[in-house]
């Protein structure tokens, strides 16, 4: 029932702000208000204008039902217009991309440096070109942009810090396992599932295991109990749960895990699917960026091997 109330409130509120509905009704109103004061003013009156010059008994009463009915719309849409921006349906705010941007500026300096190189007068060894990538570094900047991103993000319910728990895994296709790259916030301890087999039964409740089993790209948990809890103390605080993975073009370099704490944010799935869309994705893609990067970078180093072997 929740999720239904929740899904007809943001079907109304999209109906109603910031559409000519709305703006119609304000115009109505103000109309209204402006010859109330006229009214008051001079003693004008539409309606006695009408009745003695326009139109018949008949046709005042029509007249009369019309605008009444026309007042009575346009007040009921300016209230729920009202009620909606102080309520959003939606509980995140459309935040300035400045975080993706600090993120490509760094990734832009890193080729930039590479450019360098290969421009220099010294011969540019293949293999060193893997280590030159950042790769750990810049995953870290990622998620910390990442959970920065989000946490700016809310808008009716305010998401602390605190209440925000990121873990980045990296698939390991050889050995069917997901190993743990790294979690925000870093100094605190709350990791113990550091290497995820997926074949392992006691983890086939886990949602990344779960995704990574089935052709879906993302999961979601809107409700904290039916989410499979580990023996990490941050379980007893888990309410709602988002998922991804990290893949392109059918190749999967990790799993990204999204937790939130101490209070439901979400009241129905889609508007999590939605956030997801919004303030995940395009971090998502700068984490597959430097997975490709670095298995770009991988394949430079064989091809050295190789021709040493020559």
């Amino acid at each position: 029932m929740r999720r239904i109330y929740a899904v007809a409130y943001g079907k109304l509120s999209k109906t109603i702000v910031g559409t000519k509905l709305e703006l119609f009704s304000e115009i109505v109103l103000l109309l209204a208000s402006g010859y109330l004061l006229l009214k008051k003013a001079f003693g004008l009156s539409i309606s006695g204008w009408l009745s003695n010059h326009a139109l018949q008994p008949g046709a005042i009463k029509v007249y009369y039902a019309v605008t009444g009915m026309t007042l009575a719309g346009a007040m009921i849409v300016t209230i729920l217009s009202v009620v909606f921006k102080k309520f959003p349906a939606v509980k995140h705010a459309l935040i300035e991309p400045e975080h993706i941007a600090e993120c490509l500026v760094v990734m832009n300096h890193e080729i930039a440096q590479h450019i360098r190189r290969c421009d220099s007068d010294e011969l540019p060894s293949l293999k060193k070109l893997k280590d030159q990538h950042a790769f750990d570094r810049n995953i870290t900047l990622v998620v910390d942009a990442l959970t920065e991103h989000v946490h700016q993000s809310s808008n009716r319910i305010k998401i602390r810090k605190r209440d925000l728990f990121v873990s980045l895994y990296t698939f390991d296709q050889e050995s069917n396992v997901l190993l743990y790259e790294l979690h925000y916030h870093p100094n605190r301890d709350l990791v113990n599932s550091r290497v995820i087999p997926l074949s392992d039964p006691r983890f086939e409740g886990y949602e990344c295991v779960k995704c990574m089993k089935s052709a879906d790209g993302t999961a979601y948990v809107l409700n904290r109990n039916d989410y499979v809890c580990g023996s990490a103390k941050r379980y007893k605080t888990m309410q709602q749960y988002m998922g991804c993975k990290l893949e392109h073009l059918g190749t999967v370099f990790g799993f990204l895990n999204i937790e939130l704490h101490n209070q439901q944010i979400f009241d129905a799935e889609d508007e999590m699917q939605e956030f997801m869309e919004e303030k995940v994705f395009p971090f998502k893609l700068l984490l597959e960026y430097q997975y490709l990067k670095r298995a770009f970078f991988g394949r430079f180093e064989d091809l050295d091997e190789y021709w040493e072997v020559g």
